[in-house]
């Protein structure tokens, strides 16, 4: 039928779309450390030296709920043309709530509980917003309408039990690492602390290392499907350079900064 044209020739752009968000991935990883250059924003803001040209600054908050909210808005514009076979499958439910449950956290809440956080150059966070809006149509394309993941096999009961732990783990890792983070700072302060406590005893980027994690249980999960993945590997290239240059900040800044943490992926980078 014509629909079901449609919905073949739509999963064939969502599977470039992947491929799209996989290449941007290894750009970024080539411009932010190959060129040694960090997203302008938070402690980079202010010597990033074309931070003229990305507009005027916007508080944290208001920066992180216009950017990240899309990641929300955009599967919930999607339910009205969904295929009602995704929206009973305990798998699309699975990978459904893993994605909006992070979201709505980092959309709604995350926002309204920073402290002294730096304003946000307008162009950095449409960029970022951008982005949201572009992966809101992936993921959530892909899990109202496109696939139906089923649980037939032991195998894929499996790959969403195994996955979904990682997911797990990976959420109250990044949830605790942000509340780390947060107590560094007494209401009207600014200013820079070394983080201790939790996977910060491993790493300088515990949060990125949480979120990474995160979302390879969710590429799991869905045994790999190649819109998840993409994801997965979008985040790992977006944070993993930004974590060294985190790492790299730290050890410049702070005399006593931990020498045996690494910056990412604790023993090993």
């Amino acid at each position: 039928t014509t629909i079901d044209a449609l919905v073949r020739h739509e999963a064939d752009l969502h599977t470039a779309c992947a491929w799209l968000m996989i290449a941007t991935g290894a750009a970024v990883v080539l411009v932010e450390l190959g060129g040694g250059i960090a997203a302008a924003y938070g402690r980079y803001a202010a010597t990033a030296p074309f931070a003229r040209w990305l507009g005027p600054v916007v508080p944290a908050w208001f920066a992180w709920m216009f950017q990240e909210s899309w990641s929300v808005l955009v599967p919930l514009a999607l339910l009205p043309f969904s295929n009602p076979a995704c929206l009973v499958s305990p798998g699309n439910l699975a990978l459904g709530g893993m994605f909006l449950t992070h979201y709505t956290y980092r959309s709604f809440v995350y926002p309204l509980r920073i402290r002294g956080g730096k304003p946000m150059p307008l162009g950095i966070s449409s960029l970022a917003a951008l982005f949201c809006f572009f992966n809101g149509y992936l993921q959530g394309r892909l899990w109202t309408a496109l696939h139906v993941f089923s649980l037939d096999t032991a195998a894929d009961r499996a790959f969403l039990a195994c996955g979904g732990a990682i997911w797990l783990f990976g959420w109250c890792v990044n949830l605790h690492s942000d509340s780390i983070l947060r107590s560094l700072r007494r209401p009207g302060e600014t200013g820079y602390k070394i983080p201790r406590g939790g996977m910060f005893e491993y790493v300088s980027a515990a949060n990125y290392f949480g979120e990474i994690v995160e979302w390879s249980g969710y590429a799991v999960a869905s045994r790999f499907h190649v819109g998840c993945l993409a994801f997965a590997l979008f985040t790992a290239c977006n944070t993993g350079p930004r974590a060294l240059h985190h790492h790299l900040w730290y050890l410049q800044k702070f005399e006593d900064y931990p020498r045996d943490r690494r910056a990412l992926i604790p023993f090993v980078w």
